[in-house]
């Protein structure tokens, strides 16, 4: 039973008790029989849609005002949580398995996987074991393609239209990258004879690739960043861009891409030309997020005299032009970090920040737990706010 309708019930009796002054007569008895039967009505649907949760279920549902609902967990199991189809997704060693906001199960697909990572782009959901040997791709509750590798996984990404790829050990290279379609099927293969992989990315058209790779051919480590046509062996283009770790690149739909570096952001065009820059002056880069199609988002600690970290974070956000067309500033690091479009959510200690592309704070609200991930819903809306023992769901 919903909580508004236990409300109304309690709001109706406690009218009726602060009339002191009407007699109980047989009409006003008649009301109480009434409501006694509302009640234990009420009482039976209640115990009739909560019966799982009397008699041990994994999950917990309730609501906190009428903004949340909550979903307590095994703070025992380790678990990776991701939103899908406005849904939450549960992934551990034994497999994946979708849940709704209320807690109840969707769907399910088991699974033996060695250190689990899971990864979402469009309908695709990609879940694979870091030094494991299987990769699989899943849309809804279907596991469509299982990719088994001969070399353990050092890393995978999917692309928006299910193509994969997927970093392996190689005997005698520093890597492999195989390139799969959404079936499954083998499409491209590369070995990096000198320098260890780091990132890639298929672009949304299926036809290229972009791998980073941590360069240390002149003495010192340099991000490496090569672009490729997937019915051509060699790169169409490659650039090394000195003093700079790339951690992560993404293809947009145009075929651009942008580079996250610990020192700085570039963005290249299709044909892998560099198109600007922007170092973090004076700044460290503390969170970053690329999964929105229109902004980047960087959140980074300012440096006072002397080089020397305070207390104070800016969180910017750059269209693809390089311009800033939003700015954030509050005291102390930010813990987690999430965009959707252009809804940016993160933490600071138990304190949950919701913002505009272009700054303006939506919500501020308190979580009273300590704060482990947070993730945007599609929707825009609500945030799945992840605690030791709970998931709890807000509104934005």
């Amino acid at each position: 039973m919903s909580t508004r309708k236990i409300q109304k019930i309690e709001d109706y009796t406690n009218r009726a008790s602060e009339n002191k002054n009407i007699k109980i007569n047989a009409t006003a008895k008649t009301v109480i029989a009434v409501l006694m039967i509302i009640l234990s009505i009420a009482g039976g649907y209640y115990v009739y849609f909560n019966i799982d949760n009397i008699l041990g279920s994994p999950f917990t549902n309730h609501s906190i005002g009428q903004n949340a609902s909550v979903i307590t967990i095994d703070s025992g199991i380790r678990y990776q949580f991701k939103t899908y189809k406005n849904n939450i997704i549960f992934c551990n060693q034994d497999g994946i398995k979708a849940v709704s906001k209320k807690g109840s199960d969707e769907w399910s697909i088991p699974m033996t996987l060695l250190d689990p990572f899971i990864y979402i782009n469009n309908k695709y959901i990609l879940i694979a074991g870091r030094e494991g040997r299987e990769a699989n791709i899943i849309t809804s509750y279907s596991d469509i393609a299982s990719i088994t590798t001969e070399d353990p996984i050092i890393t995978a990404k999917i692309n928006a239209r299910g193509y994969l790829a997927v970093v392996t050990e190689e005997k005698g290279y520093q890597g492999k990258v195989t390139v799969y379609n959404p079936e499954g099927k083998e499409l491209y293969k590369w070995h990096s004879v000198k320098n260890r992989i780091l990132d890639v990315d298929i672009s949304e058209d299926g036809k290229r690739m972009a791998v980073c790779v941590m360069d240390t051919s002149k003495g010192k480590v340099s991000g490496g960043l090569m672009f490729f046509y997937l019915n051509e062996e060699a790169p169409y283009a490659a650039t090394v861009i000195p003093d700079t770790l790339i951690a992560d690149i993404k293809f947009y739909k145009d075929n651009s891409l942008v580079a996250i570096g610990d020192n700085q952001t570039m963005f290249f065009s299709p044909e892998g030309i560099q198109k600007w820059s922007m170092d973090y002056i004076e700044r460290e880069l503390q969170a970053f997020n690329t999964d929105s199609n229109e902004i980047i988002v960087l959140a980074q600690s300012e440096r006072s005299g002397g080089g020397i970290l305070n207390n104070r974070t800016i969180v910017e956000v750059l269209n693809r032009k390089g311009e800033k067309v939003g700015t954030y500033k509050l005291d102390g690091e930010i813990g987690h970090l999430d965009v959707q479009k252009d809804v940016i959510v993160f933490n600071h200690k138990r304190n949950i920040h919701a913002i505009t592309a272009k700054g303006v704070e939506i919500k501020k609200v308190s979580s009273g737990k300590d704060i482990k991930d947070l993730i945007l819903f599609d929707n825009k809306r609500q945030v799945l706010v992840v605690s030791t023992n709970q998931l709890r769901v807000m509104d934005l």
